[in-house]
């Protein structure tokens, strides 16, 4: 259990408001021994980050802002500044996470409480949440943070045991390669979303889409001719373009193809669920993460640790008995 206090070192009326977003910083941050980055100083207002430490070496900091004359004036302004925050990193190069999809660790109402009857009375106890929050600015915030980090070791003996099964099974495929390889990479991802994305990216990897029916062959022939005749789309270019997304429909889509090969999987079950649907609903998911339906972290949390080991049963499917024909 550590704790963290962060307050504005400008100090506006006592009866004035501030904000603070708490954010993650990552590989790339501000290069200054200083904890404070000053981005905006009026009159009437000031913006800054700030870190309990060296920023250059800070992994998280809050974004701060004072000088408003209510609460909701604050929060309004907080929310509008996070999305010139946004804008500056990705310009800046700078890795910023606003935290809105990852939990926190929080104390009880009680503890909180307590610990509040103990501390001066401008500083206050809070728990941690994604987002803006406003407060008197003469308050100081303190906030705790609790953390642990785990490191699984596998014995010598199963290592060597698995490969030399892996010697007799393994069948070289460029695809369980790189499957495998986007599989690795979830052991670094930071968050749950981008390990589902990670996820779902290993499981496509392993997908040859097949060619639909005969039947269906020729219906999508025919209509790409009808296109390519037709006088309702004027510019050739976009009636060729648009003829061409019609033959596209002579393959399976790339869902199609992976729910083809979790069909291997049966009759395993994931999340109590039998494959095809725990994949129906992971797709899901990455379907709204992808066109900014975001659903939420729980939901996505929720199918994080089973996706991974319905992924790595694929790949060694893929490895002994691979369904593509794409070999090395």
């Amino acid at each position: 259990l550590g704790g963290r206090c962060v307050s504005p070192r400008h100090q506006y009326d006592p009866s004035m408001y501030s904000f603070r977003v708490p954010v993650s910083l990552g590989g790339s941050r501000p290069n200054t021994d200083d904890d404070t980055l000053l981005l905006v100083e009026s009159d009437e207002e000031r913006i800054w980050i700030q870190a309990s430490g060296p920023l250059k070496h800070a992994i998280r900091a809050t974004f701060r802002g004072s000088g408003y004359a209510t609460e909701t004036a604050a929060e309004a302004r907080g929310t509008e500044l996070c999305s010139t925050l946004r804008l500056a990193a990705l310009r800046a190069g700078l890795s910023v996470d606003f935290m809105e999809r990852q939990s926190f660790s929080a104390l009880s109402e009680h503890a909180l409480a307590a610990v509040n009857d103990t501390v001066p009375q401008n500083v206050r106890v809070i728990n941690e949440h994604a987002g803006v929050r406003a407060h008197l600015s003469e308050e100081e915030l303190v906030t705790f943070t609790m953390s642990a980090e785990a490191h699984v070791l596998s014995p010598p003996t199963n290592i060597v045991n698995c490969f030399a099964d892996a010697l007799h099974e393994a069948v070289p495929s460029d695809r369980a390669h790189l499957a495998f390889d986007l599989f690795s990479q979830t052991s670094r991802a930071q968050g749950a979303d981008a390990l589902l994305l990670t996820l779902v990216s290993a499981i496509e990897a392993l997908v040859v889409p097949a060619k639909v029916s005969n039947s269906e062959q020729e219906l999508v022939a025919l209509l790409a001719q009808q296109v390519e005749k037709s006088d309702v789309v004027q510019d050739p270019d976009r009636r060729a373009a648009l003829a061409n997304r019609v033959r596209g429909l002579q393959n399976e889509t790339i869902r199609a193809g992976a729910k083809r090969l979790v069909r291997r999987l049966e009759p395993r079950e994931y999340g109590g669920m039998e494959a095809t649907k725990f994949f129906d609903r992971v797709y899901e998911l990455r379907s709204r993460l992808s066109h900014g339906d975001a659903p939420s972290w729980r939901d996505v949390g929720d199918v994080g640790s089973e996706l991974g080991r319905f992924t790595r049963d694929l790949i060694d499917l893929e490895f002994t008995s691979p369904d593509s024909a794409d070999r090395i």
